[in-house]
């Protein structure tokens, strides 16, 4: 095994999820990590939490987690759900609303600007990797 190539494997993936865990909306006031920007669309998109963990790969204890953190935050509001005891409701706050709105719109503009440097090709050549990459780890 080349040992170097390992090293620089796993710092590279490092680097990354830092990246993308801490940078995501490139240090403005109103950041969100991934995974609260991704838990509050579905929330916009009128999921519950055993859905959002289901599409998000996540466990139903680390969305419970991630709601508790955005509540916290004022970020949501968890209601219990009139027609169903057993569920909670879940609803942006006007804040909530704001910073996912502003983090929206700085990741369109970071985004697009990395498709202009990355290009299109190079893009889907990368996002081709990543998906075999996963599914390679995933097995």
């Amino acid at each position: 095994m080349n040992n170097q190539l390992k090293e620089e494997y796993l710092k590279t993936i490092f680097h990354f999820k830092k990246v993308i865990n801490t940078e995501f909306g490139h240090n403005k006031k109103d950041v969100l990590s991934l995974t609260d920007l991704l838990i509050m669309q579905c929330i916009v998109d009128g999921k519950n939490s055993v859905t959002i963990a289901n599409e998000l790969g996540l466990t139903k204890a680390a969305v419970s987690q991630g709601t508790t953190s955005l509540e916290k935050k004022n970020l949501i509001t968890r209601d219990i759900d009139p027609d169903n005891r057993r569920n909670l409701t879940l609803t942006l706050t006007k804040e909530g609303t704001h910073q996912l709105n502003a983090t929206n719109d700085a990741f369109d503009m970071a985004f697009a600007e990395f498709v202009k440097d990355m290009g299109n090709n190079n893009l889907e050549q990368l996002l081709k990797l990543m998906r075999k990459m996963t599914s390679i780890i995933d097995e």
